[in-house]
């Protein structure tokens, strides 16, 4: 499978959000990118995982915390 790579404009559409948003998240550190000259780029697997850990960060907040959270890493 080809690794893609992704714009802040892509990254933007990927994700639903705009791209103001993704400035502010790479600016933060929040996000998995790196830098090409001046433009900032995004490996799409990357962001891929990061989207599955949110989401399981998400869910284990959801389910009560630390004692699902000590669960899921059995």
């Amino acid at each position: 499978m080809q690794n893609q790579i992704m714009t802040i404009k892509q990254v933007a559409k990927y994700l639903k959000i705009s791209p103001r948003t993704v400035y502010k998240l790479v600016k933060e550190g929040a996000i998995p990118s790196f830098k090409i000259m001046n433009m900032w780029r995004f490996e799409q697997s990357k962001i891929d995982q990061w989207i599955q850990k949110k989401s399981e960060i998400t869910n284990i907040n959801a389910n009560g915390g630390k004692e699902h959270a000590k669960g899921a890493n059995n």
